[in-house]
């Protein structure tokens, strides 16, 4: 048995399952690759007050001064076929992709439908018809012996046909589900040929010798026994998506209800196939025509879509641009479901995700060059480091404890910044040695010295214009405050206190 999926008008839907509420107006769909420009499809509402295809867009609004047109778009057109090849992939491992808006499955095979009734295929079709209205299609479904039985029924009849007798479906099919040349369909008519059953009664002999070779083309697609491999298509592991606005929008609300549905979409095809979300790529067009994207890297891959909602929720609160958006893309990168076994005595995080949400409001508050992780720079310069974000995988394994006799430096609070100060100086006892303070004042530390320890000179980046140099003094007033004091050419500053 085979199934055919058939999305009629499949341009329009592609365009429209990102908006369904349109399906209600009067829309019609022009291609600008023709020339001249011409409507290629319409909604219902619009066939009602008279717009069809091969219409301009002149002729088509003076005849629905409310039509709306929509352009064709090819990138979402490729995205609705992932899509509907990864929704059908849930239900049979053999896909083919026949045409646009045509896609056959090999039912062969399958566990739950061998020896199965018409109900049990009924049932089937009725399930996969749901998924794909779960993503915003409008399919119609056939199932048959044959790839081309199964083809007509999806095109001819009810939304979900089931071919239970071949030879009396094709009877009372019509000679059009044939496709016939215009010229042989105008002579049909005038025998008062209808249906394929009333052709198959004149004989393919006597029919050929006065239709020619067609007359075998016609036949062969009646034929109840004929079939054909199938060109299977591989899993596309592509998830993306794509919408253009019109007219372009200034807040974050259209864009959060447009990305709300896009992740349970998401979601549903992911899990359909065994993945999961490992990054999402975010990147909006503006109406000055600048463009840019931002990657968001989950902690851990997950297919809850709260949680990637979330995420993209958080970064869109801190969004500014310049200019309305006049299109917006979200892709998601799959990866395989990870699952770790901790220690018994490691501590893991509770939730990595309710983490990273944290991390990206203190970010939108604070600074994205203010919250993360310290790494240091391959500097000479003193506090040379960057913040990064936190990378829980491959954090570094904690070292053993040491059993060097080395003495450990004493724990210093560190200021930042580091508050000026005002130090009185001895006058160098000789050419070329340091001068050492006597006393400082600071909102920190204030007071005579009674004990100093340095300097320790430091210097780099000359070569640059960012050369630096200082020098540090560890001292101790006479009330027994222990602090580190740092000269540079821009004067005094207390770096820390040891608590």
């Amino acid at each position: 048995m085979y199934a055919v999926i058939h999305l009629p008008d499949f341009a329009l839907q592609a365009v429209l399952r990102h908006a369904p509420e349109l399906w209600l107006q009067a829309v019609a769909l022009v291609d600008p690759a023709s020339t001249p420009v011409r409507l290629c499809a319409c909604t219902e509402t619009a066939a009602q007050f008279g717009v069809g295809v091969s219409m301009t867009p002149v002729q088509a609004q003076a005849r629905c001064a409310d039509l709306l047109i929509r352009s064709r778009s090819v990138p979402q057109e490729s995205s609705a076929t992932d899509a509907v090849i990864q929704c059908a992939y849930g239900f049979s491992p053999y896909v083919e992709h026949t045409r646009p808006g045509l896609f056959t499955l090999d039912l062969q095979g399958l566990a739950e439908l061998k020896g199965g009734t018409p109900e049990v295929y009924r049932t089937w079709a009725a399930r996969l018809a749901q998924a794909l209205a779960g993503h915003q299609f409008r399919p119609r479904l056939g199932v048959g012996p044959t790839p081309n039985l199964a083809q007509h029924a999806a095109f001819w009849g009810p939304p979900i046909q089931v071919v239970e007798r071949p030879e009396l479906f094709l009877k009372q099919l019509p000679v059009a589900a044939l496709h016939p040349s215009s010229d042989v369909a105008s002579l049909l008519a005038k025998w008062g040929i209808h249906t394929v059953g009333e052709l198959t009664a004149l004989g393919q002999a006597e029919v050929a010798e006065r239709l020619g070779l067609e007359a075998f083309a016609l036949f062969a697609a009646a034929s109840p026994q004929a079939s054909r491999p199938l060109r299977l298509v591989s899993l596309p592991e592509r998830f993306e998506e794509r919408y253009e606005f019109d007219p372009p929008v200034e807040t974050a609300e259209p864009l959060l209800f447009l990305l709300r549905r896009w992740i349970d979409q998401f979601g549903q095809r992911l899990s359909g196939i065994g993945l999961v979300a490992g990054a999402m790529t975010l990147r909006w067009h503006l109406e000055n025509g600048t463009s840019a994207e931002r990657c968001l890297r989950l902690p851990h891959p997950t297919a809850q879509t709260a949680i990637l909602y979330r995420l993209l929720q958080t970064f869109l609160e801190t969004l500014q641009t310049e200019a309305s958006l006049t299109a917006i893309s979200l892709s998601v990168e799959p990866a395989r479901p990870v699952h770790h076994q901790f220690s018994l005595f490691e501590a893991a995080i509770k939730d990595p995700h309710q983490l990273q949400e944290t991390l990206g409001r203190l970010s939108a508050l604070l600074g994205s060059d203010r919250v993360g992780v310290p790494s240091r720079l391959h500097r000479y310069h003193p506090d040379s480091f960057q913040l990064v974000p936190p990378d829980f995988e491959h954090a570094p394994v904690p070292r053993t404890k040491s059993t060097s006799r080395l003495p450990r430096p004493l724990p210093i609070r560190r200021l930042r910044p580091a508050p000026p100060a005002r130090v009185d100086t001895n006058p160098a006892p000789a050419p070329g040695l340091p001068e050492s303070p006597l006393a400082v004042a600071s909102p920190s530390v204030s007071g005579p010295l009674r004990f100093t320890l340095g300097p320790w000179r430091q210097s780099g980046e000359w070569w640059e214009n960012g050369g630096w140099q200082q020098e540090t003094w560890e001292v101790e007033t006479h009330r027994g405050v222990t602090c580190r004091l740092v000269k540079t050419p821009l004067g005094w500053t207390v770096a820390g206190i040891l608590d």
